[in-house]
């Protein structure tokens, strides 16, 4: 950008810290913003970062500030700290995230009294799930059939006044621009995890001992319900909300499991290598341990691990690294992966939002298999072909995060400079590569 000063940047992120593919999002956004101006003034405002966490965040972004504190419902902020950063910003991002609701009267009260520009970086808004699931095909049908006018006037406020948003998928964009969002700038934008490659290789050897991999080949599985038990894992009250989705668990758990089963079987009987059952979430290993490991095959089960703690951000990205391929119900692993040119894939159930059609998008349709009817034995044959031909997953995981990476430096310049007087070269990475839903 020449001479020209990036502005002064206070992001609001790190939504919690029980979900390692939440706590990637900041340091991989504030990596791509770096990467772009090294001397950028940059701030992380968290909402939930443990001690572990941040100590990643002083390791992976040593020279970011963190400031703590909250506005409340008053208009007040709560820290100096925070005040002091809310006055000498510039602009005011939020992070990326699934939905835009949960921090909008920040945005709005940031609009209505700084007199600031604000924005959004990779974030989802799907208009229907949940409560409503589906494929992404099916979920693309309902909210294209949306009439103009669905998006409400208090979730429209922040939206309007913003001076850009970039959807982390083609779908959500999609939908704004059918509601005709007024924002400055409206664009695709990835999730802010693509640019997250820090990695604790000293805890690679640590975790190949513990395990009982030595030095030979292991993959790694990672499994999940389909609404994670937030109510248990925080030891709170559950509400009726929370009990109507365990129960949904309940009926799912089992069925959807048996994909994953059927991924490690055919990866333990193909490569002779062992499988490691590995978290992203922290009840994680509880479930695998006591769902996952009874609906093993006799003849697999002794070659699987299950990692029986919740594991660091920083400790997943090595051993994803050195691992010889990664297998996730969850989003954010394969995309961890792919910082590595490792080989993964996404089993995506149906009650996830559609931000899993960022894999299309970016021309990984490959990478992401829907968990329902047929998907056991779509499932046995990628993981077939990942065996039988590992050079071509890897290049596909690279050629996907190469192409995220792209798009976020543009986005990150938007952020640091504001919009560019002309569109970057494309509404979505998805029209460079020929990747839709």
């Amino acid at each position: 950008m020449g001479s020209r000063k990036s502005r002064r940047v206070l992001l609001r992120s790190s939504w919690q810290d029980v979900n390692i593919g939440d706590v990637a999002h900041s340091p991989g956004l504030l990596s791509a913003l770096l990467e772009v101006d090294p001397d950028a003034d940059v701030t992380l405002w968290p909402v939930a970062l443990g001690e572990r966490e941040e100590a990643l965040m002083r390791r992976a972004v040593p020279h970011v500030p963190i400031v703590r504190g909250e506005l409340t419902a008053d208009g007040d902020l709560t820290t100096p700290e925070l005040e002091m950063a809310w006055r000498s910003a510039d602009v005011l991002v939020h992070g990326s995230a699934a939905d835009v609701v949960n921090r909008q009267a920040e945005l709005i009260h940031w609009s209505r009294t700084a007199g600031k520009p604000h924005g959004y970086a990779g974030v989802t808004v799907d208009p229907v799930c949940p409560p409503t699931w589906g494929t992404l095909a099916e979920l693309q049908t309902m909210v294209e059939f949306l009439p103009e006018g669905f998006l409400d006037e208090d979730g429209r406020e922040p939206l309007d006044s913003a001076e850009f948003i970039f959807t982390r998928e083609s779908i959500s964009l999609g939908y704004l621009r059918r509601q005709q969002v007024q924002a400055g700038s409206l664009e695709f934008g990835p999730d802010g995890t693509f640019a997250y490659d820090f990695a604790d290789r000293a805890a690679i050897e640590p975790f190949r001992e513990k395990m009982g991999l030595g030095n030979g080949d292991f993959a790694c599985f990672v499994p999940r319900l389909r609404y994670a038990p937030y109510a248990q894992m925080r030891g709170e009250e559950p509400t009726q909300e929370s009990m109507r989705r365990d129960a949904i668990n309940v009926a799912t758990s089992q069925a959807d499991l048996r994909v994953l089963v059927a991924a490690i079987a055919t990866w333990v009987r193909q490569a002779k290598a062992p499988a490691v059952v590995v978290p992203e979430m922290s009840y994680v290993p509880d479930y695998a341990r006591d769902h996952l490991l009874p609906l093993l095959p006799p003849d697999v089960a002794p070659h699987v691990k299950i990692l029986d703690r919740f594991w660091s951000l920083a400790e997943a990205s090595a051993v994803y690294s050195v691992s010889r391929a990664v297998i996730s119900m969850e989003c954010h692993s394969p995309i961890i992966a792919s910082a590595h040119a490792v080989p993964t894939v996404y089993l995506r159930q149906p009650t996830e939002t559609v931000k899993g059609a960022m894999y299309h998008d970016l021309g990984g349709s490959d990478m992401l298999i829907e968990v329902g009817p047929g998907a056991e034995t779509v499932v046995v044959e990628t993981v077939t072909s990942i065996i039988d031909n590992p050079q071509r997953w890897s290049d596909l995981s690279a050629r996907v995060n190469a192409v995220a990476r792209s798009r976020l430096r543009q986005m990150a310049s938007t952020i640091l400079y504001g919009p560019p007087s002309t569109p970057h070269e494309a509404a979505t990475v998805g029209e460079l590569v020929g990747g839709t839903p």
